[in-house]
């Protein structure tokens, strides 16, 4: 029997003025040899609250899985896929007839995402300019089969951005500004669909704990953190979210809406990777995003959002914290409380902070502990070292 999930089971939906629905999604990945059944995971993904569901690929058992749950289900596809799909408009109608035409509409796909993180691996390069013809032989596709309304678009990493700080100093790696991200926000701007970004503050703050403000990082700041202009800032991610609108406006696309295709805190394997941190500052982040707050540049503006990740995944390669980023461990116990339907609000007692360098580290108490779950300290205050030491900041 599944250990209880210290978690709400209530799905609650948020609509703002413009009809939008305003709900968290999840990362559903599969990287690992010991998770449970496509089914169990599906209910599990609901019971968390999510609307939204993530997948990176088109898995024939997930997307049966998937099919009458009321869950909105973005698909992708690896980079290798890109090639064929940009040379051959029959190879993309191929693609989507095996891939999404055979399931809806019992299963909800709302969005194709188009490769994942392309431009981190320079070996990817000849595949770059690829990309957008690729999206537009899968739009063409879509509008003959009658399923427009499904959006495509591509998962960038944050990366793309040679400059993120102060946020209006934001601007695209030049390799790919013009020849390739240009003419993808062009196409986003016409139909009306988001560049899909993976940030994660968490990477940004380990790699200098001693400049970046932890409560800032993690939504628990009490006070503006960075102000530029007339805009302050309170939390680490709202300040690398303006960077990447600064930079598309910088190539001219001023409405081009942001999509976090992932973003996260791990709970070992690093510099503050633990429970309490990730309990911070997913929480604060599913409580952010459901407010509809936006960001300082661009406020009132939902940014769909999907934390990575459903599962801790042990065969993930890479840094040891690629294997602790789950909300829930594979028996689908939860690794921390947290509800996707709304979560505390940010700055929230109820969430304390480590030392940055770790120690006071959670992460290897089951759930239910003392320490886990309760006797909990209050959230560090801001320094005023941290806050003198702003001007190094980096994002």
């Amino acid at each position: 029997m599944m250990a209880s999930i210290c978690i709400s089971w209530i799905n609650i939906l948020v609509v703002n003025l413009n009809n939008e629905l305003q709900m968290m999604g999840v990362n559903y990945g599969q990287v690992a040899d010991n998770l449970p059944s496509n089914d169990a995971a599906v209910n599990l993904i609901k019971s968390l609250g999510a609307g939204w569901v993530k997948i990176y690929n088109s898995d024939a058992g997930t997307l049966t899985a998937l099919a009458k749950t009321g869950l909105e289900v973005v698909i992708g596809m690896s980079n290798d896929e890109i090639p064929s799909l940009a040379a051959s408009s029959a190879a993309a109608d191929e693609w989507i007839v095996a891939n999404v035409v055979a399931y809806v509409p019992a299963t909800n796909i709302t969005v194709i995402l188009v490769g994942n993180e392309l431009f981190a691996d320079p070996t990817n390069s000849n595949i770059w300019p690829q990309l957008v013809p690729a999206i537009q032989n899968l739009q063409a596709s879509l509008t003959s089969h009658g399923l427009s309304s499904i959006k495509l678009s591509t998962a960038c990493e944050f990366n793309i951005l040679t400059s993120s700080f102060p946020p209006s100093a934001g601007v695209f790696n030049s390799q790919i500004a013009v020849p390739v991200l240009k003419p993808l926000l062009e196409f986003l701007d016409k139909t009306s669909s988001y560049l899909y970004i993976n940030i994660y503050p968490y990477f940004a703050w380990a790699d200098d704990p001693s400049s970046i403000p932890l409560n800032y990082a993690v939504f628990a700041s009490l006070a503006a953190t960075l102000t530029e202009g007339q805009y302050s800032y309170t939390s680490l991610l709202e300040a690398q979210i303006d960077a990447v609108y600064y930079a598309m406006e910088a190539l001219g696309y001023k409405n081009v809406r942001i999509a976090l295709s992932e973003s996260g805190w791990p709970t070992a394997g690093g510099t503050g990777a633990n429970i309490r941190n990730a309990e911070a500052y997913n929480n604060n982040l599913v409580t952010y995003i459901l407010s509809g707050k936006g960001t300082p540049k661009r406020p009132r503006v939902f940014i769909p959002t999907y934390i990575f990740a459903l599962f801790n995944e042990d065969l993930k390669p890479g840094p040891a914290t690629e294997q602790h980023w789950g909300l829930l461990y594979p028996n689908g116990s939860a690794v921390y409380p947290i509800s996707l339907a709304g979560g505390s609000s940010p700055g929230d007692p109820s969430f304390p902070l480590p030392s940055p360098d770790g120690t006071g580290s959670n992460s290897d108490l089951p759930p239910g502990s003392p320490d886990a779950c309760g006797d909990r300290e209050s959230v560090l205050p801001l320094s005023a070292t941290f806050l003198g030491m702003l001007f190094d900041l980096r994002i």
